[in-house]
């Protein structure tokens, strides 16, 4: 669960998944001239917009932060929690969609538990969790790769694609302008995205990455006021269950 504070007086909640589809729409829209393409683009296209596949089920039912009386923002919850979680959502994605979007999901879950691992806040079940995740799926991700025939480079490319799509979308939903990702370049480097706020619900990013002059992404969120608090878990799934729902629209621009 993503939580957006509004200038209006309301919070925004956006589940994972829904955050994951606008992932989709920036993955199917990337190719400007100099920036990595993905390859095959089906499959990539489709691993940006599911790679959080695996919160569905805890989306579907989030737990209450009795703190803040607000549902866990993914970032409070551990990895003993959503390592398998991501797992499960590895094996979803093999069974319906096949290897190469296993693959990208699996290593987006690699990602998180190396890039974003935090020794001090992370508990010893985390630290486990973590461990299991990447010493199981980095035997998958091997395996698949050779049956794939897909070199360590192009693996590597497409994850990083993902990976980008994933960093700009959560900007946008966290509504934070500033650094957006790092993109793979064809040349084999990486750039740097920034974002930036041009009014309501319109941005501006550069270097501009995308084949489209502008591009404009939406999903589905729930809008509560932002006084909302909860001090019992199940009042709360009801009442998310129950939030009116409105389009998040938001529009990028070369900056």
């Amino acid at each position: 669960m993503i939580l957006q504070d509004t200038e209006d007086g309301s919070r925004l909640f956006i589940p994972q998944p829904a955050h994951a589809l606008l992932s989709g729409q920036i993955m199917e829209a990337w190719g400007a001239p100099g920036f990595a393409h993905p390859d095959p683009a089906p499959e990539v296209i489709l691993a940006a917009a599911q790679h959080d596949i695996g919160w569905m089920p805890w989306e579907s039912a989030p737990t209450l932060d009795v703190g803040t009386g607000l549902p866990h923002p993914f970032t409070a919850v551990g990895a003993a929690r959503h390592a398998p979680m991501w797992a499960q959502g590895v094996e979803l994605a093999r069974a319906a969609w096949g290897l190469w979007p296993a693959l990208l999901v699996s290593r987006h879950g690699t990602l998180i538990y190396t890039r974003y691992a935090n020794p001090e806040r992370d508990s010893e079940a985390d630290k486990q969790a973590a461990g299991r995740y990447l010493s199981e799926q980095g035997a998958l991700q091997s395996a698949w790769a050779e049956r794939l025939g897909a070199s360590p480079a192009q693996v590597d490319r497409n994850a990083a694609l993902v990976a980008v799509a994933d960093a700009l979308s959560l900007a946008l939903c966290f509504a934070h302008p500033g650094a957006a990702g790092e993109a793979p370049l064809e040349d084999g480097g990486m750039a740097k995205l920034t974002l930036a706020r041009s009014g309501p619900g319109t941005w501006s990013l550069a270097p501009w990455p995308f084949r489209l002059p502008v591009l404009t992404l939406r999903c589905e969120v729930m809008r509560l006021p932002a006084s909302t608090r909860w001090t019992e878990q199940e009042a709360m799934r009801r009442d998310l269950r129950d939030a009116p729902r409105i389009p998040l629209a938001v529009s990028l621009s070369p900056g």
